[in-house]
Parts: C-alpha cells; structure tokens; sequence
C-alpha cells in the first residue's frame, strides 16, 4: 500500500496573509484515495507585530524585549477562533466556535510537563512556562557566521576557542546581516508553527475517511481576534498578527472501495455572564449524542484586558452549590446538585476522559493551573429536544461589579 502525504493551499489564498476575523478555507478532493484520520495538521508562518498596522503593511515586529506572546499552553491554537468541517456528501458535520478556549480546556486537562518538550508540542509552540511563550512568536534568526579576527567567509564557523563576546557581537550585527527583526537588510525567518487542530476528523476512531464516498471535504478557520490571541504587558490595542502561506497536510492512500463506520468524537461551546450571586443558564444544544459537558470560567474584566490571557481558566468566585438539570434517553428529568468543590472538578474530568481525553486528570489539571467543572451523562443524551439547565449559586457580594463569563462545552460523538 503506497502512503501519500498531500499538502492543500487556500482556496481563497492571499499573497500578503490573513489576520483577525479572517476565513482560511481549504478543500480536500482525493478521488480513489483514503485519507487516514488523525493526520491533519495546519502549518502556517507567522508575524507577530507590536505596532500593526495592516496586512503587507508596514508592521513593527516583535522583538525579543516584546513582552508580547501567546497561551503556552496551546501555542499555535491561539490563533483559531472557529473550526469548520463539512462533507460533499453529508453537509457540515462540525462547527467549534470559541476554539482556542476549547483547545485550552483540553491542553490543560491533559498534558503533563514532560509533554511540553515533545517535538509535536514544540511545532505547534506549547511551552511549559508563559515567558517561553514569548519566543516562539519571534522571527527566527539564521544560523549565524561566527566572525572571529576581522571575518571569517560567509557560512564560515567559528574556531573551538571563540569567546562568549565574540558570538554575541555577531548575533548582533554581522558584516552586511542585521538579525534584528525590524532591520532594513532582515535576514530572518518568521515563526512557524505546525498544529493538529482539535476537529471532529483527528479526534476520530474505526475506519479511516473515503473521499470517493464523502467527495470533498471543506475545512475552515476563522482567525482570533489578537485581543483575543495575544497576552503580555506590551499587547496594547495596537498588537496584531499576521498569518502568512498557510497549508493543509494530511495522509492518504489508495481507496479500498469499503468504508466502515467513522465515531469522531466532537464539542459544541455555548457562552453566558454571570453578574449575581444566583446564575441560571439554560440552553438547547444542536448536539444529538451528547457524552458529557465541561465548564470553564474566566472573569469578563480580565478576559477583555488584551494584556491578559483571555483563554485563562480560573475559578468561579465563592462557588457554594453547581446543580445540573436536564432529562436522560428515558425522559427522566435529573437534578444533580453538587455543593463539594473537589467532586465538581473530578467530575469535570471524567466528563473528558468519557469523551476521548484519556490522559485527563486532576493532577494535570492542577499543574497546568486550570480549573475546570463538568458532568459526565454517563450514556449518550439527545439534548436537540430539550433544554439544559445549568444552576450556579455563590456567596461572592462582587458579582454584579465584576461579573464572570461562563463558557460551556458539551462533549458528543459523530458519525460517518
């Protein structure tokens, strides 16, 4: 069996990139091939600019005394506020709206420390502490030439006894090479990152995907906003990003002509404030085979600052009671109230781990310093029929004056 790796380019492609609220849309046709689940990756070179201006405009580029950088915890994901799968055949399987948030809540539930050092976490710009978070947003220098004595020739190295002063006068300014960012004669690279997004068709188990059965498959993101995107004391209102030469990888090999059944596990976000002590939020959700839901807080002031980290997961002030109302396949209605603060976060957790996160745990939680709530159904629920209710009580007099948003996933498989 020959294995083929196909990389796809924009169909609405633009030479000088995309940025904010910009749609990249891809289109995979593979007529006789299988594309094997699991092997989409989005790579994609970066600017990331103190002083935005426009795209191919003249942008001021971070450099490394920015204090300017992203989630560390999900690096290159930062930059996804939307994801889009849809089929020829079957119509849009998945829409993830609020993606970053959902890429951290999974990040964060799931990853230890030695995780971060992996070269997938590494190409997709993970760090394990916020500062190298800074970095990777940087253009990348070239492999300097060493110059010792008055010059050594172009790709010259330099000798064994070469002082510490000598390297780093030529990483500051090499004969006729300027490696600041911002030079006129810049001879850098820009960042680069190389994501496996958190859709439907790389959370996937069973057969691999026939696109001689499903036709084409259209792939979307929507851009982040770089309020949303970006953190740091230097991320002011006039920050941005520039996303340039982005591409589609995946795998493929030649179509069988069989096409067994395809569960891919999925998430549906819905978003609300909270501003008094008693919360209420209740909702029809388009997911049919609901598994679970998570829920994840951050306060608005905070989530708004474009210094601070907007895909932050803190902890609901002063949370006395969190009570789950809704009816299970045999149209049983459950109230589950919860009043112990640890069994709400275990429970969160077995919500992901119920849906496909195996690696979630409470430790991981808490190292990564998260906090996170959920329910597991325990069986698969229609929740397009009914509204669920979700009832937080807290004891904090601050609510009005600070209110919290609230940021609910609802965990659920699919099915081709």
């Amino acid at each position: 069996m020959s294995i083929l790796y196909n990389e796809v380019q924009p169909e609405n492609n633009s030479p000088n990139g995309f940025t904010d609220n910009q749609t990249i849309s891809f289109v995979i046709k593979g007529d006789g091939s299988k594309m094997v689940k699991n092997s989409m990756r989005l790579d994609f070179d970066l600017d990331c600019c103190s002083t935005f201006v426009s795209v191919g405009g003249a942008n001021t580029l971070v450099n490394p005394n920015t204090r300017i950088g992203v989630n560390n915890k999900i690096g290159g994901h930062a930059f996804i506020s939307e994801c889009m799968i849809e089929t020829q055949s079957s119509g849009v399987l998945e829409t993830i709206s609020d993606y970053s948030r959902v890429a951290n809540v999974l990040s964060t539930a799931s990853m230890s420390e030695e995780q971060y050092y992996t070269q997938m976490a590494q190409a997709e710009g993970r760090q394990s502490c916020v500062d190298a978070a800074r970095y990777v947003v940087q253009a990348v220098a070239p492999n300097a030439n060493i110059q010792t004595g008055g010059g050594a020739p172009p790709g010259g190295r330099a000798p064994a006894g070469a002082t510490f002063a000598e390297r780093l006068a030529v990483l500051t300014a090499q004969v006729n090479q300027d490696l600041r960012p911002d030079a006129a004669n810049d001879k850098t690279s820009p960042a680069q990152f190389s994501i496996k997004p958190y859709c439907c068709l790389n959370r996937a188990i069973g057969d691999d995907v026939s696109l001689a059965k499903l036709g084409f498959i259209r792939v979307e993101f929507t851009l982040s906003r770089s309020q949303v995107a970006l953190m740091g004391g230097d991320a002011t209102g006039t920050a941005g990003f520039v996303m340039r030469n982005p591409r589609l990888r995946y795998i493929s090999y030649p179509d069988n002509g069989k096409q067994g059944k395809v569960m891919m596990n999925t998430v549906v976000s819905l978003r609300s404030t909270a501003n008094s002590q008693f919360h209420n939020v209740q909702a029809r959700v388009p997911l049919q085979n609901a598994s679970g839901v998570v829920i994840s807080y951050i306060d608005q002031a905070r989530a708004r600052d474009t210094r601070e980290d907007s895909l932050a997961l803190e902890q609901y002030p002063s949370l006395d009671r969190l009570e789950y109302l809704f009816s299970d396949n045999n149209q049983n209605y459950i109230q589950y109230p919860i009043e112990d603060k640890d069994t709400m976060v275990k429970l969160g957790i077995q919500a992901l781990s119920d849906s496909g996160m195996h690696q979630a745990t409470v430790n991981r939680l808490v190292a990564n310093q998260g906090t996170l709530h959920g329910l597991s159904f325990q069986q698969f629920i229609d929740l397009t029929k009914q509204k669920f209710s979700v009832q937080l009580t807290s004891s904090s007099v601050h609510m009005a004056t600070s209110p919290v948003e609230l940021h609910l996933l609802f965990l659920g498989m699919l099915e081709l």
